[in-house]
This record gives C-alpha cells, sequence and structure tokens, in this order.
C-alpha cells in the first residue's frame, strides 16, 4: 500500500504493565477491563500516552488491551460469536458503524444513555455518527473516528470538480479525449460492503432515502433504478473501466494514484498517498463532495468506528469502561487522532481547532462532506440484509440484470428477511 505499516497495539500492548488475567480483578484489587480493538496505523507513542493517561486518571482500573484482525468482516464476527455467548472476557470493543443497531437490538453493548445522554451527543458531534448509535432515544455507542465517501479529481485535465452527473460524464470524455489512453471514473464495483457505499451514494444524489416509513428498507424506488442506471451506465458507455467491477478501494487508488484516471470516488485516507512524496499526481489532485443528479452537494456513505461496552459484564466494569470511552473520545483524544493516525474527529468544534488546521487543512476541509455523511439503512438487520444488497446491487452494475430486476429481488429478500413480509419468498 505504499504506507509505512507500524503495528503499534500487539496483542499486549504493555500499558503501564498490564498483563492479561483470567482474574476479574486485576493487580492490587484494581477493576481490570480489557480493551478490544483493531490496529491503527502509525507512530504507536501518542495512542499508548493516551491510554497511560487514562490509567494514570483512573488509579483504581487496570487496564488490558487486546488487538483485533484488521479485516472488518473478521472483527464482527469474533464479536458476533463472543457477544452471543455471553462472553464476559473484554468489556470496551470497537464496533463498525453498521454494527452498532444489531448489536443493540440483541442486547449486546449496554446502554450508555446515562453517561452519553444523546442530547449532548447531539450538541457535540456531527449529525451522521450520532444517527448512527442512537436508537430509540438511546445512546448505545459513542462515535470515535470518521470516514466519508468523497469524490478526488485531477486539476491539470477537467476544469473544477463536477457538480451534476451530466456534468461528470461530459468532463470525463473531455479529459479522456484531452488525454488519451487514461480511464475516466474509478469507484469501487467489486462485490462487497465498498459496492453498497457506491450505490447508497448514488441513490440519495438521485433524490431517493435509504428508510421508509416505519423503518422499512427501501430499494423497488425510482431513484434507487436510476442510480443502478447510471453507475451501470458509465461503464457500458466507457467512462468508467470494465474492471471496475473487480475493484475495491485500494485497486481504485492505485490506479488513479499512477495517474491513469481522471476521477476516483474513495475515502479520505487516499488523500495522503496522493500527495506522497514520488506521488505521479502530487498537487494536481482536488477533493469535492460527491456529484447528484441536480447540482447541490453530495451525501456521501457515513464510515468510521465506535467504542461501546460489552453489557455482560459487571457494574463496576461497566463504570470503568464508560470511563475510558469518555476519556477516548474527549475532545484532546480526537485531536491526537487526527494529528497522529489522520484519523476524521466526530466532534464538531475539532474542524475550528486552530491546530489541527494548520497542522491538518484536509482534515479541516472535510467539514461540510461530513456534516452530510449519511449512514448506510440503520437497522438491526443490517449485517443480515448486506449479503443480498451486495449481490443484487453488483448484478444490476455489471449488466447481468436489469435496475428493476435487481431491485425487485433485493426489495423482496430483504422484507422477507426483516419481516416486513414474513411469508412472501424470494423469487
Amino acid at each position: 500500500m505504499g504506507r509505512l505499516l507500524v503495528l503499534f497495539v500487539a496483542l499486549s500492548l504493555g500499558v503501564g504493565g498490564c498483563r492479561r488475567s483470567s482474574e476479574e480483578t486485576g493487580a492490587g484489587g484494581r477493576t481490570r477491563i480489557v480493551f478490544k480493538f483493531q490496529p491503527l496505523w502509525g507512530d504507536p507513542k501518542p495512542f499508548r500516552e493516551l491510554l497511560a493517561q487514562y490509567e494514570r486518571a483512573n488509579p483504581d482500573v487496570e487496564l488490558v488491551t487486546e488487538a483485533l484482525p484488521n479485516a472488518s468482516d473478521l472483527a464482527h464476527q469474533f464479536f458476533l460469536t463472543s457477544l452471543q455467548g455471553g462472553a464476559t472476557d473484554f468489556d470496551v470493543l470497537v464496533a463498525d458503524v453498521v454494527w452498532v443497531p444489531e448489536f443493540a437490538r440483541a442486547g449486546w453493548v449496554a446502554d450508555l444513555s446515562e453517561d452519553f445522554p444523546p442530547e449532548r451527543l447531539r450538541e457535540e458531534f456531527l449529525p451522521g455518527p450520532v444517527d448512527a448509535v442512537v436508537m430509540n432515544g438511546r445512546t448505545y455507542a459513542v462515535p470515535w473516528y470518521v470516514d466519508v465517501g468523497i469524490l478526488y479529481y485531477r486539476t491539470d485535465l477537467v476544469p473544477r470538480a463536477p457538480r451534476t452527473y451530466d456534468e461528470l460524464r461530459r468532463f470525463t470524455r473531455d479529459a479522456m479525449a484531452k488525454a488519451p489512453g487514461i480511464q475516466g471514473y474509478v469507484w469501487q464495483g467489486r462485490q462487497y460492503e465498498g459496492l453498497t457505499c457506491n450505490v447508497y451514494e448514488a441513490i440519495w444524489g438521485h433524490g431517493g432515502q435509504s428508510l421508509g416509513p416505519g423503518g422499512r428498507v427501501l430499494l423497488e424506488t425510482e431513484p434507487a433504478r436510476e442510480a443502478l442506471t447510471y453507475l451501470h451506465g458509465l461503464i457500458a458507455e466507457g467512462l468508467s473501466p470494465r474492471t471496475v467491477t473487480g475493484f475495491g478501494e485500494e485497486e481504485a487508488r492505485r490506479v488513479f494514484q499512477e495517474g491513469r484516471a481522471v476521477f476516483m470516488r474513495n475515502w479520505p485516507y487516499a488523500w495522503r498517498e496522493a500527495q506522497a512524496e514520488g506521488s505521479p499526481i502530487r498537487g494536481k489532485v482536488g477533493i469535492a463532495p460527491l456529484p447528484t443528479k441536480d447540482g447541490q452537494p453530495g451525501w456521501g456513505t457515513l464510515g468510521g468506528w465506535q467504542l461501546a461496552v460489552n453489557a455482560h459484564v459487571s457494574p463496576a466494569r461497566r463504570k470503568a469502561a464508560a470511563r475510558l470511552i469518555a476519556h477516548l473520545t474527549s475532545p484532546e483524544a480526537n485531536r491526537v487522532l487526527a494529528l497522529h493516525y489522520a484519523r476524521n474527529p466526530p466532534r464538531l468544534a475539532l474542524y475550528d481547532d486552530p491546530e489541527l488546521r494548520a497542522a491538518e487543512p484536509f482534515i479541516a476541509s472535510l467539514k461540510e462532506a461530513l456534516m452530510r455523511a449519511r449512514p448506510r439503512p440503520v437497522t438491526p438487520y443490517y449485517l443480515l440484509i448486506a449479503d443480498v444488497l451486495q449481490s443484487e446491487f453488483s448484478a444490476a452494475v455489471a449488466g447481468l440484470r436489469t435496475p428493476e430486476e435487481a431491485l425487485t429481488r433485493a426489495q423482496k429478500q430483504v422484507d422477507h428477511l426483516t419481516g416486513e413480509q414474513p411469508d412472501e419468498e424470494p423469487e
């Protein structure tokens, strides 16, 4: 990936001499809590210091850190298996934005409303991340860092960022004519969760919504049909390479960063790679909100991670776990993650922080996009329906099914899985 990976959290990070024990209490009778999370990238020292600060401020707690595989599906499977079995060997967990409703509905993560009232979260945090962790007026996790889909473009090949889908097509054609051999618009078209993010951005860009009244997942709609027609059309018209149906984030980034594409949809992490020393496109890249049908700034898919508490642990451990979450989601911790690990803060105030704006102007520039970020359908059944969405969206984008066929099939299967029409069977 061209990035220096420093796996800064090993299975035991060693903060304050932490060691895993089979005892409920830690050394010296302290309350022992275990923090499970996926490794970050970068210098381990700043994050170690954050954890050490927590231990110094909470001398009654022994903190143990344990790393998970750096793959979302594996981490989800681990938590699914552990929490379903009532595991009590960890206290604080890192959850993908789409996991929280599933875990909350099952009663696997604790209600944190007393420590983190929803009203306070809505005052202090970006709206999308709060929508992803507050259900039925209760808080089940706290945003830790956030992500959003954005458009990258070549400033030397197009006059400005396109605001509409028509402009995107026109600018792409013009640039491809100007630079023969270059590819047009690259994005994530492989059958996986990244494709679902791209499709939802196109649905929102055509005026659609994720959920209808009563929380039904909406798929068989005109905006969704237009979205799939648009994405397939990009490929059919040669404005996106046919290989885009095999692209994830990194495949798209490599093509764009090698100077072989005009536009790219990706997450903010690709910015540093594009601007790295030796990058062929360094100084030739701009970012913008995704285009839409009518030209208003697009809605990028919300990504990112949240901190939650295992509902199976004792009240004493819950209290210590909530204090750890408060510390790791504080403004200072947000600043550390932004400055040292390029993680976008979920706290609004950080985007006006002079130190952050001076040191990481790119992160500060993402405020508008993050304010408009939308989560994929917030439903406790999301992980259950994800395979259906990926399969049917992929078939439509690749031209194996018409958008109408794919959406009808998807709607029936999703309704069946979510209990909207439990007696109907998919075709």
